[in-house]
């Protein structure tokens, strides 16, 4: 059995980023909600994303999402019951 007596750390832990700019009182009086961060221009430093870009190429050439999401949804619910 360790005997030692435990030092107490004095290290304070790196402030957690909210997202929530304190330095003005504009920004403060009305943060963003977390969608709303991620949609912001801002938030990819100017650069497009490569996913988004292709996402819109394949809008323009008239591409539709096949997901069977509903279809997948509908089955699960019925064997759910």
């Amino acid at each position: 059995m360790n005997t030692t007596p435990r030092r107490k750390t004095t290290a304070k832990p790196a402030p957690a980023e909210t997202g929530v700019d304190l330095t003005s009182a504009a920004a403060s009086t009305s943060p963003k909600m977390p969608h709303e961060r991620d949609e912001d221009a801002g938030m990819t430093g100017g650069v497009p994303s490569a996913r988004v870009q292709q996402g819109q190429r394949d809008l323009k050439r008239g591409l539709q999402d096949t997901s069977r999401a509903p279809e997948a949804d509908t089955a699960y619910r019925k064997l759910k019951k």
